[in-house]
């Protein structure tokens, strides 16, 4: 990734006291400062998911992070949300991307300074509940005395719990199994799992290899909504507001290359996913992406008071309730409206992005 110096305009009397320096002097000092500016650039490390396909693969294929922030970017791989919190926490982390909101409101209960800037996009048909055809699970009264892969602490134990009660069975009647997505596909392969709930690309690898759907995230969208999100750490963020907003317009310029280029945006997807195109295009149909101007609505971040009641602050609630009825929290934080900050997607909105 290259790296773009930070400008700096010079003071007035700096301009007047360069006036009498000497050519070479001139050249000297402008190389001096160059060095400086660049060995005072920020490290910035952001950690991201491979959620298959979404504008968040654009933005890391066309390295908009290190074009649009005016810092030393670092790219960091996590196989789910819950891996990345501890990192958050520590400080180690600045950003994290594809982030659900289980995880993100379970971080924020630990006391985890999260702010939610970015709503990258809302689960449709790009998680559910996978089994194999030859199962003999047919519904999710099926799934009793079942184990069911998952990971703890997701968005899926949330939707599938959401889901079972609402048909009057017991989430404790169903063993989930706690297992990270990558080896989900060698225990489906091995038979060492009959169903899992899981997101995209697993999801769909599981499907196209003997599997079928018994039901995805809208079926509980009313519920139990889900988000991949991008959160910053708070005292990072109060204390380096124009990375965030630059931060913010990489997002935003990759969802607008992806309005403007849909088929060329789905390959750069797919490349840096490790998908084919047309598990990228599969994959894209279930989501409800947004831009910045849509983040600023009731259906995103909202803004001003309608924060409050925005569908994103809706699903850190919902899930609270959730986390708190199993127990993983023993409270759910008050006020969690104010973990959602649409203030760095209205300054591009108002600036260009």
């Amino acid at each position: 990734m290259t790296n773009t110096p930070m400008r700096r305009k010079m003071t007035v009397g700096a301009a007047i006291a360069l006036t009498g320096l000497t050519a070479t002097a001139m050249v000297g000092f402008r190389m001096a400062l160059a060095v400086k500016t660049v060995q005072t650039k920020p490290t910035v490390v952001i950690g991201y998911e491979n959620n298959g396909a979404d504008p968040e693969m654009v933005a890391i294929f066309r390295d908009l992070f290190p074009k649009f922030m005016h810092a030393k970017i670092k790219l960091r791989l996590f196989s789910s949300g819950p891996v990345a919190l501890a990192a958050l926490g520590s400080g180690a982390l600045n950003f994290m991307t594809g982030i659900g909101n289980p995880p993100t409101v379970a971080a924020i209960a630990q006391g985890v300074p999260l702010q939610v800037v970015w709503a990258q996009e809302q689960y449709t048909k790009d998680e559910g509940l996978v089994v194999k055809k030859t199962s003999k699970i047919h519904s999710l009264a099926g799934l009793k005395g079942k184990q069911v892969a998952l990971v703890v602490g997701s968005t899926s134990p949330f939707e599938l719990s959401t889901a079972l009660r609402h048909q009057h069975i017991s989430p404790s009647t169903v063993r989930f199994i706690n297992t990270e997505p990558p080896a989900m596909v060698s225990a489906w392969e091995r038979g060492s799992i009959n169903a899992a709930y899981v997101w995209d690309p697993v999801f769909d690898t599981l499907l196209h290899h003997g599997g079928k759907a018994l039901m995805y995230d809208q079926n509980v969208a009313a519920t139990a909504p889900i988000f991949n999100l991008a959160v910053v750490n708070g005292p990072f963020g109060r204390a380096h507001a124009m990375l965030v907003r630059q931060f913010v317009q990489a997002e935003q310029q990759a969802v607008a290359f992806y309005d403007a280029h849909p088929h060329l945006a789905m390959g750069e997807m797919a490349k840096e996913a490790g998908i084919t195109p047309a598990l990228a295009r599969t994959e894209l149909a279930g989501y409800h992406l947004y831009n910045a101007k849509a983040e600023l609505t009731l259906k995103g971040l909202g803004q001003g008071a309608a924060v409050r009641h925005s569908l994103v602050t809706k699903s850190l609630v919902s899930a609270a309730a959730y986390l708190k009825s199993i127990g993983s929290i023993s409270r759910v934080p008050k006020n969690l409206f104010r973990h959602v900050n649409p203030s760095y997607d209205a300054y591009v909105v108002h600036h260009g992005g």
